[in-house]
């Protein structure tokens, strides 16, 4: 067999207050609070407002109070709980462009590397291997699982939650009922339950004396469970959370939206996480909704502008191969800005490939667009530009039309001169899987196969010798990174990568399965693909949370 250069790269660390650092984010709140305490852009309150019938307000409040004392983490230990959070265990797979959810296993096609051959292929991984053969044990893992210490100001969070009844806004349940008692279908029952709260929610921007930064929604357990997915055509599905969430957060002035469901708060959900991890995932992306910065992610170069660009497939009842691009640009801090681009149509037929590419002028006026909004957003324009594509750059040599690759450099350079460094990546789905031929536990997170100088198999899952565990269920699927054009090598691509794993506020884990820059590119388009066309989606990040 072919040797290939492998090593481990190291995990990345993370930056909290008082400039400690650690990899971990809950060990490093608890030690010294959130990254903003420390450069001035810290709050140190959130002012929360809820929508729900008046049992559902006063619940969901002594829900939220309860995270103000310490709670021990229980043995109950769950990663995945949709409603409070994304389950950094799921390997989203990249398929033509798009991210999607999928269910892991070992098709017949793929490349499997047993540990002999893993051992051989390895150079100075600097872990000892023997630690994976341990048999699992089921004690509670503090450093997976560990205690909450209180959200209150006189705790590490140095914040506080803060409810003032006014904001609140009932909805009758009465009203709630007599539409689920109603002879209409179930998609239009699905939009009346969705315009009681959109009414509700205008009401809180509209009439609050005080407005509050974040809204609190939550859903009755007989509506969701009745309305929270309906099939009406063409064995398309309407999803009640994300078309809620849509007409929300394109309202005027709109305030960012955390949807709960009542089996959440009353304890009832199945794959509900114990009380303490609740508590980290709740506090972390409200804090991070309300404005604050959890943590940010030690880079030798804070001037770099990482932009994903994936791709969205358009509900089309006719030919169904309508698409629109989707860019996400962060910078260190995790301060992410959201663009839509333009719907288009895509022929696979004639292009050979059902995999989307663009042409010159889009390319080049996305990226103005998102250089744009990302100058306005962080003040300082970025030196550097790294984009990550989830298919591969073409360019005039391999189609006239799609020039994607020049006309991205063209608009970079438009935007911020021709001095910026540009670095042009593709991450994509790997069929290759590193597997053990023993011992209980996977390959390392942090594994890189070095292919070629530009091109490498990076797994962003694995083991974690920090936990001494493997935190996930699915066997880890890695990912090929590739390196178009730029002077960053391979090694410094994947660092980056792996970094951006850990910038997911949307919850307190230790990692994601994709970077940042494209992992949120399959909500982002869950949710536009409710919204009218002539509707401009909010550039924030913080919003598709």
């Amino acid at each position: 067999m072919e040797q290939f250069h492998t090593e481990l790269l190291r995990e990345p660390l993370l930056e909290f207050g008082d400039e400690f650092l650690t990899s971990d984010p809950k060990t490093g709140i608890s030690r010294s609070g959130f990254f903003s305490v420390s450069n001035n852009a810290h709050r140190s309150e959130i002012h929360y407002a809820i929508i729900g019938t008046n049992a559902h307000i006063e619940g969901t409040k002594e829900w939220i109070i309860q995270f103000e004392k310490f709670i021990a983490a229980s043995i109950e230990y769950k990663e995945q709980d949709r409603s409070l959070g994304d389950d950094q265990s799921s390997i989203p797979e990249i398929v033509d462009g798009e991210v999607k959810e999928h269910s892991e296993q070992i098709e017949p096609n793929e490349v499997e590397i047993t540990e002999s051959q893993l051992h051989s292929m390895f150079n100075d991984v600097g872990t000892d291997w023997q630690v994976e053969d341990e048999e699992p044990t089921f004690e509670l893992n503090k450093r997976m699982n560990p205690d909450f210490p209180g959200f209150t100001e006189n705790t590490a969070f140095k914040c506080r939650f803060i409810n003032d009844d006014s904001n609140n806004k009932p909805i009758r349940e009465l009203a709630i009922n007599a539409i689920l008692e109603s002879d209409v279908g179930k998609l239009d029952k699905a939009l009346q339950i969705a315009d009681l709260y959109l009414n509700a929610y205008k009401r809180i921007l509209e009439d609050s004396i005080s407005k509050p930064n974040i809204c609190v929604v939550m859903i009755p357990s007989g509506v969701f469970k009745k309305l929270s997915s309906i099939r009406y055509t063409n064995g398309k599905y309407f999803n009640l959370r994300r078309y809620l969430k849509s007409q929300l957060i394109t309202q005027s002035n709109a305030i960012p939206v955390q949807i709960l469901l009542e089996d959440t708060i009353t304890g009832k959900k199945k794959s509900l996480q114990d009380m303490s991890m609740q508590a980290w995932n709740f506090v972390t992306a409200s804090y991070y909704k309300n404005g604050g910065i959890p943590w940010t992610i030690t880079l030798k170069d804070k001037t770099t502008c990482f932009i994903g660009i994936s791709f969205h497939r358009v509900q089309d009842p006719d030919k169904n191969l309508v698409r629109s691009s989707i860019a996400q640009a962060f910078n260190y801090e995790g301060k992410g800005i959201i663009f839509i681009g333009k719907q288009f149509e895509w022929d696979p037929d004639s292009t050979n490939t059902p995999a989307p590419h663009l042409t010159y002028s889009y390319a080049e006026e996305l990226i103005q667009n998102i250089l744009a909004e990302y100058k306005k957003y962080n003040k300082v324009p970025p030196a550097r530009v790294v984009i990550h594509k989830t298919t591969d750059f073409w360019d005039a040599s391999v189609h006239v039309e799609y020039a994607e690759a020049e006309g991205f450099r063209s608009g970079i350079n438009k935007a911020l001169g021709d001095d910026v460094e540009i670095d042009l990546v593709s991450i994509k789905s790997s069929k290759i899987k590193l597997l053990r031929s023993r011992g209980k536990y996977p390959v390392l997170r942090g594994s890189l196969m070095k292919l070629s100088d530009k091109y490498g198999l990076l797994y962003t899952t694995g083991y974690i010798p920090y936990f001494e565990s493997y935190p996930g269920v699915h066997i880890p699927r890695g990912i090929e990174v590739s390196i178009y054009s730029g002077d960053s090598t391979i090694k410094k691509v994947c660092e980056e990568i792996l970094a951006l794993t850990k910038l997911n506020f949307n919850n307190c884990s230790f990692y994601d399965s994709l970077p940042i820059t494209i992992r949120f590119a399959q909500r982002v388009g869950e949710i536009i693909q409710y919204m009218p066309e002539e509707v401009t989606p909010p550039n924030k990040y913080y919003f598709y949370m």
